[in-house]
């Protein structure tokens, strides 16, 4: 028996509702919706509105310089996350000057890390299921992949992401950047517009699950709506050499 093909999974917006979860904490921290794309997109630098902005940290101040007649009520948060005291307790420090790439990454991987790589939701309520009815189909003329670009600060959400799901696959890879994906496998699903674009390497083969953001880019073997289309699918084992 020769060697198995490697399938891999993407997990961004195949298994991961990723878009549904960053357009909420996006509006809830800007809430400035004309800064908020009508439509589903994969790139949120280039999709969403970010600007440069200097940013002023906030110095406690020396126990002699706070007042002593402070009301517990002063310390209550708004909405905005301040608080009436601050302005007794803290005093301006230094500037920061941040670009607007340095507040897309601090807004995705610090302010709301856990919120939009490991609290996102599955694609679709029966997603878990499906995947397992697939992985359970399968994995005897396959070995599968889960696959995801992280660094390393999302890393530990994603895994909380996929335990939620109860993923029982055995093979994962976090890679760096899209086009690395292409390294640990033969065929790959994914809905990724950005390997779509660059196209197939030679003697692969690409899946693509059909997203507004993706469907009219050309190039893959087979086009599917989710992971469960490819249960029993004829073109799909066609693909994976499948026999019965």
């Amino acid at each position: 028996m020769g060697k198995k093909l490697n399938v891999g999974i993407d997990v961004n917006e195949v298994l991961r509702a990723r878009w549904l979860q960053f357009d909420r904490f996006y509006a809830q921290e800007f809430s400035s919706e004309e800064e908020i794309p009508a439509a589903y997109v994969y790139d949120f630098f280039n999709n969403y509105v970010w600007n440069d902005t200097v940013e002023v940290k906030k110095e406690l101040k020396e126990p002699e310089e706070m007042p002593d007649d402070i009301n517990p009520i002063n310390y209550q948060v708004d909405e905005k996350g301040e608080a009436d005291a601050d302005a007794f307790l803290f005093k301006k420090g230094e500037e920061i000057k941040l670009t607007a790439k340095e507040v897309y990454n601090r807004f995705m991987y610090e302010d709301y890390l856990f919120e939009l790589h490991g609290a996102a939701p599955k694609m679709y309520q029966q997603l878990d299921l499906d995947v397992n009815n697939f992985l359970q189909k399968y994995e005897k003329t396959v070995d599968f992949t889960v696959l995801s670009v992280e660094n390393r600060f999302s890393i530990p959400p994603t895994l909380f992401f996929l335990s939620k799901i109860s993923s029982r696959f055995r093979n994962y890879r976090f890679v760096g950047n899209s086009i690395d994906m292409w390294k640990h496998v033969d065929v790959l699903i994914t809905t990724d517009p950005e390997i779509l674009k660059l196209g197939v390497p030679w003697g692969k083969r690409l899946i693509k699950l059909t997203r507004p953001y993706n469907e009219k880019i050309d190039g893959s073997s087979l086009e599917v709506l989710q992971v469960a289309d490819l249960i029993d699918n004829n073109n799909f084992e066609k693909i994976i050499k499948y026999k019965k």
